[in-house]
């Protein structure tokens, strides 16, 4: 039975709540990625903050201050300020299958994997789903 150690991401790209959504941006662009888990100074799950809230916040900026204001606002704005920070976890040793359910079911695009519940040591996502499916068809 494969589990969600076995397809999950290790490593990680995180930020802080403090850091700024103008970080963000420029590390979902560089690194071609949706969902930035949010950790505290120790480690643990702030929250997550993905591309959909971060469009979300630069919508909103955007109506209010202008599109010409747009990369001063994002370089002020805390990630604290529109990150999710009711995160959907799941153990390390939870049934892959189970949590596909979870995924499709409760319409997430990714869960944070904590075997504590409080500390990342992952993340999956729907794109490993993707990728262990190409996988198997290729086999």
């Amino acid at each position: 039975m494969k589990l969600v150690q076995d397809l999950m991401t290790r490593t990680l790209l995180t930020h802080t709540p403090e850091d700024t959504l103008q970080a963000v941006e420029k590390t979902m662009a560089e690194h071609q990625i949706r969902h930035i888990p949010v950790v505290n100074s120790d480690g643990q799950i702030a929250g997550l903050l993905s591309q959909k809230e971060f469009l979300a916040e630069a919508f909103r900026i955007t109506d209010k201050f202008g599109a010409h204001n747009l990369q001063t606002y994002l370089a002020k704005t805390p990630i604290s300020q529109c990150m999710k920070k009711e995160v959907a976890t799941v153990a390390p040793d939870m049934p892959l299958a189970e949590a596909g359910k979870l995924l499709k079911e409760k319409r997430h695009a990714c869960l944070l994997v904590s075997a504590d519940g409080q500390h990342l040591d992952g993340m999956l996502t729907s794109r490993d789903f993707v990728r262990l499916a190409i996988n198997l068809l290729e086999q």
